[in-house]
């Protein structure tokens, strides 16, 4: 047989097809095509590589040489649709290959079905909301994150596993979305395990609503920054810390001292402000040497926090001077910190060639309240001459 006669045999078993045809040659080009396949494809792509007009998805073998993918393919105008392709292969390794456009309906469910196993497998915390804010999808990742399995989560509000300190930020962004400030909002949050662990997330959230602007619900995704943020919490406390002592440094104390200001001014408390200094401690270093009298320091720090509670502040602000911040305490309450201070700070000693050695300290007191309108460096000022005062009698 001529190959003349080949072409029109094939043209023939093509045409009759009552489906998108193409004959594929052992070289894998496109030998013909019958009017379906062109009027699918929107051009006749006889003389192109098959492989180049249909992209290969994963190959389903139905054997003696049948097999069956979903591929994509373009338009004349180039633009991408799926089709579904049935290729037999002849024994001369010749073959034909049936296509048929897979219908939007279909495509849209499968996209459904890829989006759930999308949302189940993502590596980080997804989860859906009903409008009160309680879950009713949660993915592996959001379990993880929470330590609490799908059931222990579904039904309850996000709130309840929030940190109490958090709580008040979600619902003032919750309603800034709804009001229609902004479309998402964006925030590092805690959440409380079940054993009292916390951890770290960047929140997303966005309130998803149907083509009518009626409400759906709210979409959540979380990423764990646990790691990030105890990292970030180390290097504070290295930048806020006296490297000598231990105690926090002047930098640590003017943080402390800004909130322990407007804590004060918002809940109505008052609070003190210590100022220390240990006298004669030149002489020590002159006389003994700076190796007793960096341990000389590094035992009055450590004396005075075990001495407070651990919401005051010790901190070393000079070379021989500290500051201790009481955030919460009445006067009467401040004076008996600074004797309990005073107390401590008298028996502290290190040994030094076979004797030892041992400080006095002077301290100054300045108590602040709500209607005071101090600024840190101002109150520093005042227990520094509180202290002066004390050391200096009248």
């Amino acid at each position: 047989m001529s190959a003349t006669d080949d072409d029109a045999r094939r043209s023939v078993t093509l045409a009759a097809i009552p489906a998108a045809a193409l004959d594929i040659d052992a070289s894998d080009v496109i030998a013909a095509a019958n009017a379906l396949a062109v009027e699918l494809l929107g051009r006749d792509p006889t003389g192109d590589r098959f492989g180049d007009v249909v992209g290969c998805g994963p190959r389903q073998d139905l054997g003696h040489g049948r097999a069956r993918w979903r591929g994509e393919t373009r338009s004349a105008a180039g633009v991408p649709f799926v089709v579904d392709v049935s290729t037999t292969v002849r024994p001369d390794g010749s073959a034909l290959s049936l296509l048929q456009e897979v219908p939007e309906s279909v495509l849209l469910g499968d996209s459904a079905a890829h989006l759930d196993a999308a949302f189940d497998s993502a590596p980080i915390g997804m989860a859906f909301f009903d409008t009160e804010g309680r879950y009713i999808r949660v993915n592996r990742a959001l379990c993880a994150l929470l330590d609490r399995s799908e059931d222990e989560l579904l039904g309850r509000r996000d709130s309840e596993l929030t940190h109490a300190d958090d709580r008040q930020s979600d619902v003032d962004a919750a309603w800034r979305i709804l009001r229609g400030e902004t479309d998402t909002w964006q925030t590092e949050k805690r959440f409380v395990r079940p054993d009292g662990a916390v951890v770290w997330a960047i929140a997303n959230m966005s309130f998803l609503r149907d083509d009518d602007r009626l409400p759906l619900m709210w979409l959540g995704q979380f990423q764990d920054i646990t790691g990030r943020k105890e990292l970030e919490a180390q290097l504070r406390e290295l930048a806020e810390q006296d490297p000598l002592t231990g105690v926090a440094n002047r930098r640590r104390l003017d943080g402390a001292l800004r909130d322990a200001l407007a804590l004060s001014a918002r809940h109505g408390h008052g609070g003190a402000l210590i100022y220390v200094d240990l006298n004669g401690f030149k002489a020590v270093n002159d006389s003994f040497g700076h190796d007793t009298g960096d341990a000389l320091l590094r035992r009055a720090g450590a004396a005075m926090v075990a001495r407070c509670r651990e919401t005051d502040v010790v901190a070393r602000v000079g070379g021989d001077e500290f500051a201790v911040l009481l955030p919460v305490a009445t006067p009467h309450q401040a004076r008996t910190v600074l004797a309990g201070l005073q107390d401590v700070l008298g028996r502290v000693a290190v040994e030094h060639a076979g004797g030892s050695v041992a400080l006095a300290a002077t301290l100054g007191l300045a108590c602040f309240g709500p209607a005071d309108r101090v600024t840190p460096a101002e109150l520093m000022a005042a227990a520094d001459r509180a202290m002066y005062a004390a050391r200096v009698p009248a």
